[in-house]
């Protein structure tokens, strides 16, 4: 299975959204990188707490408590 990709005009918007006016293609792809992992980890974990409580479906409530 190939990586994901999030498109660039996203992240540049999310990176504007935030403040930067001007971003490399490296950073872009860190940010990209970052944003991927840190998507991952939470789903992990609120794949988890949705296990736990003997649920197929991951709800609110799971996401919130992975963020946390």
């Amino acid at each position: 299975m190939s990586e994901p990709k999030i498109r660039k005009n996203t992240l540049l918007k999310l990176a504007r959204k935030s403040g930067i006016k001007r971003i490399s293609k490296e950073a872009l792809m860190e940010v990209e990188s970052f944003i991927i992992e840190l998507t991952e980890k939470t789903c992990k974990k609120a794949i988890e707490f949705a296990t736990h409580a003997k649920r197929m479906t991951v709800k609110k409530e799971d996401i919130e408590l992975a963020t946390r």
